[in-house]
């Protein structure tokens, strides 16, 4: 049994790993993001078509874009995303399930991903 946990469990370190460089990124941008205007808030998702279209990756704008929905939640809702929210995005993200409980912020969560 605790050999099957093993295997199961292989690579969820790196995967945390992973997760945790995404929130230490989206929390690096917010002193560029905060300071935004609400129209160079709006500007950005023309921004990061933009840099699609020039060959960059969806990975390459996750922390970006996160902080920029981050920003926007907190203006509109009144509700900042947690840092284990954006863990919880960047897992639906990856195609992945991130398990939550009533009250932990399903949807705040899914606004991320939706957004990139």
């Amino acid at each position: 049994m605790a050999l099957l946990k093993r295997i199961l469990s292989a690579g969820e370190g790196k995967k945390l790993k992973d997760l945790e460089r995404v929130v230490a990124a989206v929390g690096a941008l917010e002193p560029a993001i905060h300071p935004l205007t609400d129209e160079a808030l709006r500007a950005k998702t023309g921004e990061f078509r933009a840099r699609l279209a020039a060959g960059a990756t969806l990975e390459d704008l996750e922390p970006e874009a996160y902080a920029v929905v981050r920003e926007a939640a907190q203006r509109v809702l009144g509700q900042r995303h947690f840092d284990v929210q954006v863990m919880g995005a960047a897992v639906l993200h990856r195609h992945g399930i991130a398990e939550m409980k009533t009250g932990e912020g399903k949807t705040l969560v899914s606004t991320m991903p939706v957004y990139l």
